[in-house]
């Protein structure tokens, strides 16, 4: 199977794995003996935990963060006016 290097090299990187390749006889196309399975069962678990990431961030924010009046951001309050 024909697959674009940078394609390749991206995967890895992305899956911090080293996959076989084999490189064609003719050094214009390279041919890569590829373990797509793998390949993709890597690259669904690096997607699994970075939505994973986010549902985790999403909701430490729902829970930890709320919205500062301005009033409280420079420390004055309606009472000081009156």
């Amino acid at each position: 199977m024909r697959i674009d290097r940078d394609l390749f090299e991206r995967v890895e990187e992305i899956t911090n794995t080293t996959y076989k390749k084999v490189d064609n006889k003719e050094p214009e196309e390279p041919v890569y003996a590829l373990e797509i399975e793998s390949m993709i069962e890597n690259l669904i678990a690096k997607i699994d935990n970075l939505e994973e990431q986010i549902e985790d961030r999403e909701k430490d924010i729902a829970e930890n963060y709320r919205r500062i009046p301005i009033n409280e951001q420079v420390g004055i309050t309606d009472k000081e006016f009156m």
